[in-house]
């Protein structure tokens, strides 16, 4: 079509561009909270949904979450009593937090400065005020009806999803100014003995350990899932092998018992201290109920949108599901103490542990914490003489009543050959 020849005839289309590029929100540092993938939450969305609290700005508004709103406004109240905080103060404090605080969300946050400040705000005094009455049962209200037991389990639980975070530092920074640091409980404790019943491990005083050691190394936590994250990884264990992970086959347990594996439940509460000492490998205990899968599930998608390439927990999950093919697979780690499965029926493990591993192993770089454990896994079973003892052992001498069986047939066998000999001998 001609044009005049003073009209720029891309102007309209490159104006068009550069207004959606001024609109990009910037990849900051602070970045730590996102949406979950669609693959992800394809498998199964209610795990990444919160069902009775929106935390921050993500899920904020929605209807059947409305219910919830009178009740955080109850909780500010009771939290400004507690602590003595004007409510101009806490708002100051927000507003200067305001910008990291919103550079820590993967997109742009449309709401209003004054709106977005209300939410973070309001949130926070609701999460601080719920970790600190559950803490200090004398202070639990009788009118409060999150304090019933299965009101904290389901506030708990949207607490942990990706899609329902706080910035840490909002938290936390909160919590300090609040008790002006006298508290002899630092808030990250607080925070671990709420959660404890949601950990995969269940030592609350090593879980503990293994934060204060992460904290002291100069870790700085992202959120409530991120210190859930950490709950479960030493920190001398983070030290992840160079190069991509190689997807290695191995057997499942009932496979590798048979070759003559045996398992142990290991001494250590840390995901990763997985131990291969001569036949035996050693698993730290895990706890399996209701609650396991959200948890497992917003770890494994914080790791594939944060830590892609410090995978630990999706490594474990792998590695797990490489162990369970089915309940009989399930039986021989819960006999072991491997698992404690609270679920009751064996193959509901072995269907949770198999789906959380869907959409993850495609990443290429799951595996490489435990390619060693892998590789001395296989070594053994390739070797035949290991299944043969195995066997042996499991046919013939399993029981007290087997070995004696055994010896038996062996001295009858051993008689009638003598007998035998004897007879020929003498013709």
């Amino acid at each position: 079509m001609p044009t005049d020849g003073n009209e720029d005839p891309y102007l309209m289309l490159e104006t068009s561009i550069r207004e959606q590029l001024d609109e990009l929100q910037p990849i900051l540092p602070d970045c730590c909270i996102y949406r979950v993938p669609p693959k992800l939450r394809s498998v199964n969305e209610k795990a990444y949904t919160p069902q009775i609290a929106s935390i921050g700005p993500l899920h904020h508004g929605k209807l059947e979450l409305q219910a919830m709103e009178d009740q955080k406004m109850r909780y500010l109240k009771a939290f400004l009593d507690r602590t003595n905080m004007s409510l101009k103060n806490c708002i100051k404090v927000m507003k200067e937090w305001e910008e990291r605080a919103r550079n820590c969300y993967a997109e742009r946050i449309k709401l209003t400065s004054d709106k977005f400040v209300k939410v973070i705000l309001v949130d926070s005094c609701f999460i601080i005020e719920a970790i600190l009455r559950y803490t200090a049962s004398d202070m639990k209200e009788q009118t409060d009806f999150l304090s019933k037991p299965h009101m904290i389990y389901h506030v708990r639980t949207d607490l942990i999803l990706l899609e329902n975070q706080l910035p840490f530092f909002v938290l936390n920074g909160l919590f300090s100014i609040a008790f002006n640091d006298q508290s002899r409980t630092t808030f990250p404790e607080l925070c671990i003995n709420y959660f404890q019943y949601l950990m995969i491990t269940r030592d609350f005083e090593k879980t503990v350990s293994n934060l204060m050691i992460q904290l002291k190394s100069g870790y700085e936590v992202k959120h409530l899932l991120d210190l859930l994250r950490i709950s479960h990884i030493s920190s001398s264990l983070m030290l992840r092998p160079e190069g991509r992970g190689k997807l290695i086959k191995i057997r499942n347990a009932a496979a590798l018992q048979e070759a003559g594996m045996t398992f142990k439940r290991g001494s250590i509460n840390c995901l990763l201290d997985l131990r291969y000492i001569v036949s035996v490998l050693e698993i730290p205990r895990i706890t399996i109920d209701d609650f396991s899968e959200f948890v497992l599930r917003n770890l494994v998608a914080f790791e594939f949108c944060h830590y892609p390439f410090d995978s630990y927990i999706t490594d474990y999950i792998i590695f797990m599901d490489s162990l369970i093919d089915t309940d009989k697979d399930v039986d021989i780690l819960v006999e072991n103490d491997v698992i404690m499965n609270w679920l009751g029926d064996s193959s509901a493990v072995a269907a949770l542990v198999n789906s959380l591993a869907i959409e993850t192993i495609v990443w290429g770089t799951t595996g490489a914490n435990f390619n060693i454990i892998y590789e001395s896994l296989n070594a053994y079973c390739n070797v035949r003489r290991h299944k043969w003892k195995a066997t042996l052992k499991r046919d013939y001498f399993s029981t007290p009543w087997r070995i004696v069986s055994t010896i038996a047939a062996v001295v009858l066998l051993l008689l009638t050959f003598v007998q035998t000999i004897t007879s020929i001998i003498s013709l």
